[in-house]
């Protein structure tokens, strides 16, 4: 989910530039735009991350639906604000960003999503696992109350990368290559979102890059799955 990664406390600072595109100095690893043979890919990762930085299926085991809802609608309203890391070739890690005018498309595809979840839900479609018709009705009933206040007029962003990839900078090269896309606009400033709770606090992380807490509240998203309280945050930074 937006803001559903771990602290990537040991980002490194080695990367260089070549041809516009920051790589990072381990070997097979790059950062270029995202192109459209990359969205099952995204897709994938986006679900293999979607519970706190681990696959969603303990969550909700209806993966279609579940990128629908989380990727989608980035893709389809902005993809040249996409960005894609890769080792060798392969797509690891993805961000995924929107101009200010995304959040009224959201609601909309959002929305969508969210109606063809309860469609099954009510079907049947989810019997077998009773902890995704508690996420459909999560979305229904508490999504709209359990989010924080964003910043006004700012663009959107969103990313995952496989476990098997974190710590080699990638995120810090994403977030470069994005924050360099949005100094070409009139949007200078930024938020995501994420989950924190007692062993998981990826804000302190995004700090450290210049993005501040703007807002967090309480959430039980992940009620009957996580014991401890868990808060939902937004972090901002302005380029200006």
């Amino acid at each position: 989910m937006a803001g559903s990664h771990p602290a990537y406390a040991d980002m490194p600072e080695d990367s260089i530039i070549t041809n516009g595109f920051w790589l990072g100095k381990s070997a097979g690893f790059s950062i270029r735009p995202y192109r459209n043979a990359d969205r099952a890919k995204i897709r994938h990762i986006c679900c293999e991350t979607g519970f706190l930085g681990n696959p969603i299926d303990a969550i909700f085991c209806d993966r279609e639906l579940f990128a629908d809802l989380m990727v989608n609608p980035y893709l389809d309203y902005a993809e040249d604000w996409a960005y894609v890391a890769t080792h060798n070739g392969r797509v690891v890690g993805y961000l995924l960003g929107a101009p200010p005018s995304f959040d009224r498309y959201l609601v909309y595809a959002g929305s969508a999503a969210t109606l063809r979840m309860l469609l099954k839900s009510v079907s049947g479609a989810y019997a077998h696992h009773p902890r995704s018709s508690q996420f459909v009705e999560w979305l229904l009933t508490h999504s709209f109350r359990e989010r924080p206040r964003r910043p006004r007029q700012a663009a959107h962003m969103h990313f995952n990368v496989l476990p098997g990839f974190r710590g080699y900078g990638l995120v810090r090269c994403l977030w470069r290559a994005f924050e360099e896309r949005l100094r070409k606009t009139d949007h200078p400033r930024y938020y995501g979102k994420l989950f924190s709770c007692k062993n998981h606090h990826p804000e302190h992380a995004y700090q450290r890059y210049g993005l501040g807490v703007h807002d967090r509240v309480k959430t039980t998203i992940f009620a009957g799955s996580v014991s401890e309280e868990v808060f939902n945050i937004c972090v901002a930074k302005d380029l200006r």
